[in-house]
């Protein structure tokens, strides 16, 4: 090991367990993107047990790691003095804090070097349940530079990172714009003041299949849309996308423009997400998706506004049932879902709104990925050694 690295069991330890017994503390709970959240903030309401003594404390500065691993799930507490969290997570303590910055530690351990180190030494059968050895994690190699050093690769990452957040608030903001669009021209589901006919969400469909429940990889001919590339903006989220060979993808596993898919199997908030695939491109889909795909007597945007509006979300999570910690959906009552059924002059009056709202879209799309290429790459050079051993600059435009 040279001398620019350490493994990370010299970096951290394991903290020592404590419970939080008949402590009133905050609640926090694991995003994917934003570390530890307040519970409310993430949910809008409460969803831990109500008997929360066994969750574990967590004091200001230290690790917690989350799962699944190898979607960067972890993130030093920063907000309260102590808090409480799952006791399904794992804490740590740094060795050193003099040695390393929290900031450079969290962003080495949630960057795509790690994540690949993580992804190729996970163990066990059953994919969003497997899980990284405690030895394993502490024999990770990591890039140690000086402490300035550190906090200028932190600075300059967190830079960019705060410019990708605000893009994706933008799309996310126009995401909203439709939902409205949705409700001005059809009225709210849950009430049909227009009084719309109503049938069945399978009504409005050609099929209605399954992911392929074949092991994806990081190398393949067909990319693979899993449940974390559906947004629950209602995006497709065309990064961190795994791959099959072409062998091993039928007809019925593939997505095309226009097709409808429905996250059926997620955590209890996230399960029912839904997006339209908009790309021209052929691509596969996991099995934790269905694709559902329109009839010529319906429009896939207005199935998608729909089953993203707040009374078709309401309806998915009350027929989700619990299956080892997930929420699962299952498709055919999905396709029994009531649903008002406006005329198909009046689906595409709406869809050509919503392209409208995708054009406003595009720029903030072009500009967001633009920033992650930049991000990617500078987390390259971060902890690759080009920072410290050739300089880097110090601020982003």
């Amino acid at each position: 090991m040279s001398s620019a690295h350490m493994l990370l069991g010299d970096i951290v330890r394991p903290a020592a367990t404590r419970r939080a017994g008949n402590e009133d503390l905050p609640i926090l709970s694991m995003t994917m993107r934003g570390g530890l959240v307040d519970q409310a903030d993430k949910f809008k309401k409460r969803v831990a047990s109500a008997d929360t003594s066994a969750y574990r404390v967590v004091d200001r500065g230290q690790l917690v790691v989350g799962f699944p691993i190898d979607e960067g799930v972890l993130s030093f507490q920063r907000l309260y003095d102590s808090v409480i969290v799952s006791p399904a997570y794992e804490i740590w303590d740094l060795v050193d804090p003099g040695l390393v910055s929290r900031d450079y530690l969290e962003r080495f351990l949630r960057s795509p070097r790690a994540l690949r180190y993580y992804s190729a030494k996970l163990q066990g059968s059953t994919a969003r349940r497997r899980s990284l050895p405690r030895d394993v994690f502490l024999a990770l190699p990591v890039p140690l530079p000086p402490l300035g050093e550190q906090e200028r690769i932190a600075s300059v990452l967190d830079q960019v990172d705060t410019l990708r957040t605000k893009r994706r608030q933008a799309v996310s903001l126009l995401g909203d714009l439709a939902q409205s669009v949705f409700l001005d021209m059809f009225g709210d589901p849950a009430r049909n003041p227009l009084g719309w006919p109503v049938g069945k969400v399978g009504d409005l469909l050609v099929s209605a299949n399954y992911g392929s429940s074949a092991k994806a990889d990081t190398e393949g001919d067909v990319p693979v849309l899993r449940m974390n590339n559906v947004t629950a903006s209602g995006e497709v989220d065309m990064r961190d996308l795994k791959y099959l060979p072409m062998g091993q993808v039928s007809e019925k596993h593939l997505v095309r423009t226009g097709d409808v898919l429905f996250n059926r199997t997620n955590s209890a908030e996230l399960v029912g997400k839904t997006a339209i695939y908009r790309l021209v491109e052929e691509v596969a889909y996991a099995g934790y998706l269905v694709r559902l795909r329109v009839n010529e007597e319906n429009h896939p945007e207005y199935l998608a506004a729909f089953l993203n509006s707040r009374y078709a979300k309401r309806m998915l999570r009350s027929m989700s049932k619990s299956i080892v910690g997930m929420a699962n959906i299952n498709a055919k009552e999905v396709q029994g879902m009531e649903i008002p059924a406006p005329p198909l002059a009046e689906q595409k009056r709406f869809a050509a709104a919503i392209t409208q709202v995708e054009a406003a879209k595009a720029p903030h799309r072009a500009h967001l990925a633009t920033l992650d290429e930049l991000f990617t790459s500078l987390q390259y050079r971060a902890f690759s050694g080009a920072f410290w051993d050739h300089g880097a600059p110090g601020e982003v435009a």
